[in-house]
């Protein structure tokens, strides 16, 4: 089994308002997320929800979809880290993750079923790598990124704010890289308002 995680406990300090509701197509910013992970097909989707965890289970018109489980992170203030490790305590059965984002509701699943192929093909973490401009093209990695079974431990073990990228360039050398386009996190009034421009095709 892979699952997606898809990380979505913040308090959107920075826009002043809960983004993962900031209507989006036909939903909300983390349905729509949410229903690009399901139709990457993978075996199971996990939300992971923290600050206003009431408002937005029944506010983000997320999928009833049979694979759509949605867990409770406790913790949520302590920041990102807390949120990958409930993720990961929540898939303990699966052989990869896929960690998303809950507001990059343009995360594509033709790069996620490219991950999932290179983690089949052997790699123990497979990341949606983003080309710098220029002659001198520099990989650097983005998001999702999938981490194999072998991995789980230096996820749980992290703390803080910072997500995985320690364990991302640890093993960057061993990493699959997939290309793909850089998604567009919903921080700011800036940014929905670009989201809302450059919505990306259905």
């Amino acid at each position: 089994m892979i699952a997606g995680l898809v990380l979505a406990a913040g308090a959107s300090r920075r826009l002043g308002r809960n983004k993962l509701l900031l209507p989006f197509r036909d939903g909300t910013v983390l349905s729509t997320t949410v229903a690009r992970l399901l139709a990457s097909r993978l075996d199971r989707v996990i939300v992971v929800l923290g600050h206003a965890e009431g408002e937005v289970r029944s506010r983000a018109g997320l999928s009833e979809d049979p694979r759509l489980a949605i867990v409770s992170n406790a913790g949520w203030e302590e920041g990102m880290a807390s949120s990958l490790r409930r993720g990961v305590e929540a898939a303990a059965e699966a052989e990869a993750v896929i960690v998303a984002l809950g507001d990059q509701p343009d995360t594509d699943p033709e790069v996620v079923g490219r991950l999932v192929a290179a983690y089949r093909s052997g790699a123990p973490l497979a990341v949606a790598a983003l080309v710098g401009p220029g002659s001198a093209e520099v990989e650097r990695p983005g998001h999702p990124v999938l981490f194999a079974r072998a991995l789980f431990p230096e996820l749980l073990a992290l703390r803080g704010d910072t997500g995985a990228r320690d364990v991302v360039r640890r093993h960057w050398r061993e990493a699959a890289k997939v290309s793909a386009l850089p998604l567009h996190d919903v921080d700011t009034e800036d940014d929905y308002r670009a989201l809302l421009e450059r919505e990306p095709p259905r």
